[in-house]
């Protein structure tokens, strides 16, 4: 078969295209060059789906009428069938109504195999919520008589149940089918499954005399039965003072997911429906409820348990989702022990909206009871480092460290060895109170150095001074949240810097790789938000990095680092200049000053970074303030003649600007060919670089680009705040005001 597309008399075939294509047509018909091949992609899609559908609908048609029909009388092998109905089910998982029909197939009377149905239970993977008829028929099929399915098919499919109850459209369909499943307790085949979802669903409301009485009945008529006893448990949580006795006592089952690895097929098949089906649907969300912890965790924190509750009121435990927390939030009593809180995220937000200096001193108790225990019976390090690494989750979520730990962590960092748990034990104590940092230092930090730095590698020392910057980062949101700010100046944080600058020299002794300046210049970035925060001026001091940091880290190779180092230096600029600007008090009048030679000391990197950038004076000394990147004046005039001796033309004091720096050189030049290819039909010549301010006249004279050096410099900063080097651009227009004018005409 040919066409023919009427605008561009372009011949097409099921080959191919006969003709070269035209992408410059867009005339938006299906058969013309420009739109062919994407037109064949989303027919051959929509066609592919359409025959998975078209095939599953065949399959279980199939599959319905030989599930009805004797096997000795079936025209067809289902094998094959069964085969295609269940591949497709794993792989792509089942919408609702294919789901529906192969529940009929399974729970109505049929002549299906055990193991043919077992097959199609393993991959009923739902792809989406449930809904509540699906599960009503399979409670349906539930129980004694000839018309229900076998008792191995009842079992699997309560399993199934307990798998996907997290999947359930309504969970509270199972709660209305509670007397249902508990009055079949007595059948044996099905009791272990059936005591599981009932350890699930079961709430205050289900637990009555009754029920209390025939659970307890049978257990003692099957001799504690493991899973009789892990639902007796589950009563005895809701009214401890009523079930009392042997009954609870035994070996009880865990309930836990009888199959992770179904499970993890569930969430893929469910996601990639939810990703291709994005028609306003809201992402699915984790279940509300209550953490039920095993292994270690369960032994070292006690679970959520509340026995005091009333009827009129309501307990953690039968909370299922945000309305319903929101609901009764008024009515919500305290579980047993609060510490509980540590590891469970349900109680962490019910005590953030519910919580008073009692309930904070009842978990402190806990924790200082723990910890004291473990440093008299020298507990292993394991169980210690379970139950930091649980304070740690709790301490992210409410940004407060229980004094109870605190105090266990200044008492052992003077025994510790530095590696072991290094990463818990730093985040934690980067939750220390602001206060004195020398008294800080001298009974906390000064020991957890030596510790950590007897490590001797530079990973200890990278670690460190992340630590310095979490516990900057936290003093910094202590200080945004007091009301009023402080109106006066606290040294810790200057003392904090102070000391992190020092760590930081130390460090790049060591390493002068990027990341180890990437690390470094993370700090000071931390620092100068500090130091830039209007309500934050009277109350801090600006402390500036050491000057030999300074210039280490702006003599990179690493673009990206120049720029974040131009971009603190111009933001310390901001701050000096807002900090000397404004008044302590309004009846002040000379605004707060600092020391000159505390001004003078920072102008200094101002002005030598310029003058390697943008003046062509690098390592000078005669300027205001420059240091001449503290380089002294014999290896200054060594480095000259050497540069000199090379014969290139150029010297030592431009050969760190924006034409010949071996880091901004290459995007100087990309910036002056990005222009000449745009002025190309105009231009007689293009410049061989690198430029300088008589190149630029020269290549006019010869008929090449017309462009002035000061347009040239600009351009060049313009053109490093598209490749998200802004850093260098902010830093020169801060420091020499009339480019911010030159830039404004500019744009």
């Amino acid at each position: 078969m040919q066409g023919l597309c009427a605008s561009s008399n372009t011949k097409l075939s099921t080959r191919g295209l006969t003709n070269q294509s035209h992408p410059q047509l867009t005339c938006g018909c299906e058969l013309c060059p420009r739109h062919f091949f994407k037109s064949r992609i989303i027919s051959l899609y929509a066609t592919t789906m359409a025959g998975r559908a078209d095939n599953i609908i065949d399959s279980l048609t199939d599959l319905e009428k030989a599930a009805i029909t004797p096997a000795n009388q079936r025209k067809i092998k289902i094998t094959s069938t069964l085969e295609q109905v269940c591949a497709n089910a794993y792989q792509n998982g089942l919408q609702h109504a294919y789901l529906e029909r192969l529940i009929n197939i399974i729970t109505l009377p049929n002549t299906l195999n055990q193991g043919e149905i077992g097959n199609l239970i393993k991959n009923l993977y739902p792809t989406s919520k449930i809904a509540d008829a699906v599960v009503i028929k399979v409670v349906a099929s539930l129980g004694h008589g000839r018309e229900k399915p076998s008792y191995s098919t009842q079992a699997a499919l309560l399993k199934w149940l307990i798998m996907v109850y997290d999947a359930l459209e309504n969970n509270l369909v199972l709660s209305r089918l509670y007397g249902v499943l508990f009055n079949l307790l007595d059948t044996v085949a099905i009791k272990p499954q059936l005591c599981h979802i009932l350890s699930l669903i079961t709430r205050r409301k289900h637990v009555r005399p009754f029920r209390i009485q025939a659970l307890m009945e049978l257990t003692r008529q099957a001799g504690n039965e493991p899973p009789l006893v892990g639902l007796m448990r589950v009563f005895k949580d809701y009214y401890p003072d009523v079930i009392v006795g042997e009954t609870t006592q035994g070996r009880a089952s865990v309930f836990k997911h009888p199959d992770l690895e179904w499970k993890e097929r569930l969430g893929q098949i469910q996601k990639a429906y939810r990703e291709s089906n994005q028609d306003g649907q809201l992402p699915e969300q984790k279940p509300f409820r209550v953490t039920r912890r095993r292994g270690d965790m369960a032994s070292l924190i006690p679970p959520v348990q509340t026995s005091n509750a009333q009827e009129a009121s309501t307990t953690l435990e039968e909370i299922h989702d945000v309305s319903q927390f929101v609901r009764k939030l008024e009515k919500i009593e305290l579980p047993n022990q609060l510490v509980s809180v540590i590891g469970d995220p349900l109680l962490q937000k019910f005590l953030q909206l519910k919580s008073s200096e009692s309930t904070l001193r009842r978990i402190d108790n806990w924790l200082l009871a723990f910890f004291e225990d473990q440093l008299q019976s020298q507990g292993s390090d394991g169980i210690i480092l379970e139950m930091l690494s649980a304070v740690r989750d709790y301490t992210w979520y409410t940004k407060v460290l229980p004094p109870a730990c605190l105090a266990y962590l200044q008492s052992m960092v003077h025994s510790w060895n530095g590696i072991i748990g290094r990463e818990v034990i730093l985040d934690l104590i980067s939750y220390t109170p602001m206060s004195s940092f020398q008294d800080l230092y001298q009974t906390t930090f000064q020991a957890l150095e030596e510790a950590v730095l007897e490590d001797e590698t530079l990973e200890a020392k990278l670690a460190l001074l992340n630590f310095y910057r979490s516990l900057l980062l936290q003093w910094y949101a202590a200080l945004l949240a007091r009301s009023p700010p402080p109106s006066e100046e606290d040294p810790s944080i200057s003392d904090l810097i102070t000391h992190a600058g020092n760590l930081a020299l130390t460090i790049i002794q060591c390493s002068t790789s990027i990341s180890t300046h990437s690390t470094i210049l993370n700090f000071y970035e931390a620092a100068v938000a500090i130091f830039s925060q209007p309500s934050l001026k009277t109350a801090v001091k600006i402390t500036t990095p050491p000057p030999e940091l300074v210039y280490t880290l702006y003599f990179t190779c690493s673009l990206s680092n120049i720029s974040r180092l131009c971009a603190i230096l111009a933001t310390y600029k901001r701050a000096f200049e807002l900090a000397m600007a404004l008044k302590v008090n309004p009846t002040d009048l000379e605004p707060k000053t600092y020391p000159k030679d505390h001004v003078n000391h920072f102008n200094g990197f101002l002005m030598d970074t310029c003058n390697c950038i943008w003046r062509g004076r690098a390592f000078n000394r005669s300027d205001p303030n420059a240091t001449g990147c503290l380089l002294p004046e014999s290896t200054t005039t060594s480095l000259a003649n050497y540069v000199a001796k090379l014969d290139t033309g150029i010297s030592l004091p431009s050969i760190f600007t924006l034409s010949y720096s071996p880091v901004l050189c290459h995007f100087a030049i990309s910036y002056l060919r990005e222009i000449e290819d745009r002025e190309e039909d105009s231009i007689d010549i293009r410049h061989a670089g690198p430029v300088t301010q008589a190149s630029l006249k020269q290549l006019e004279r010869d008929g090449g680009l017309n462009i002035s050096w000061a347009d040239y410099r600009l351009g060049v900063l313009r053109y490093l705040e598209t490749k998200s080097a802004t850093g260098v651009g902010e830093l020169m227009y801060n420091t020499m005001k009339h480019l911010m004018t030159a830039r404004e005409k500019m744009v």
